[in-house]
């Protein structure tokens, strides 16, 4: 979907200086913010599938109003700011290990989602001792 957009960009270029009528405007390549940032996770379905290392996942989340992701790399970093464990429902702070979605073009739904590392970590690890 993301190389549709980009090769239908000239095209809409080309339309808005032919129209000088209406504003053409083209799709953008960013999608709409959820309520993830705010914690709100009462209709995802969240599933750790797999650890891969100790410093990635694979987590499935389904979300029938937003967004749905059947085996999505996460990787482990630190918090940058107060949130909720997705998993857990428990406080997040700044500075806590997480888990987060992998940033990738363009950035999934879920992009402001962590779980609590101490949550994740309770999965064994796949080949990594």
């Amino acid at each position: 979907m993301h190389e549709a957009l980009e090769e239908d960009r000239p095209w809409f270029h080309t339309m808005a200086l032919l129209n000088s009528e209406h504003l053409i405007v083209a799709p953008s390549l960013r999608p709409a913010r959820s309520d993830y940032r705010n914690g709100s996770y009462r209709t995802c379905a969240i599933k750790v599938l797999e650890r891969h290392s100790k410093a990635a996942a694979t987590i499935e989340w389904r979300d029938s109003t937003a967004c749905s992701y059947g085996e999505q790399i996460w990787r482990r970093g630190t918090a940058r700011r107060r949130s909720v464990c997705a998993l857990s429902g428990r406080l997040i702070m700044a500075g806590d290990a997480v888990y987060r979605p992998r940033l990738v073009q363009p950035p999934p739904r879920n992009i402001d989602a962590m779980i609590l590392a101490s949550v994740v970590e309770t999965i064994p690890c796949d080949g990594v001792a």
